[in-house]
């Protein structure tokens, strides 16, 4: 008898964090590239990868760099670089305050 397939809420965070959670999104994230590279658009969608990626970057560089933000511990940093991270779907499971 097969398991019966639970479809994930977008809310919800133990399956973003756990193992099938992982494994699912690897999964998918292949299908779809291999879709993309037959179709002949996934260096279009690299490029647009890439782009992003110096954007998230250079707003983290942006946080290092602000003066206002001059808790010692760096408290705040820590807090700002984590908010664009998780804008662009990137969690860390360590931002537990």
């Amino acid at each position: 008898m097969r398991e019966e397939l639970q479809v994930p809420q977008e809310d919800d965070l133990d399956f973003q964090l756990s193992a099938r959670g992982d494994m699912s999104a690897l999964v998918i994230g292949q299908a779809v590239l291999a879709y993309f590279r037959d179709a002949g658009v996934l260096k279009d969608i690299y490029a647009a990868v890439d782009s992003r990626a110096v954007r998230i970057v250079e707003e983290i560089q942006r946080t290092l760099d602000d003066d206002t933000l001059d808790d010692p511990e760096c408290f705040q940093r820590i807090e700002k670089i984590l908010r664009v991270l998780e804008s662009n779907w990137m969690y860390s499971s360590r931002h537990d305050w």
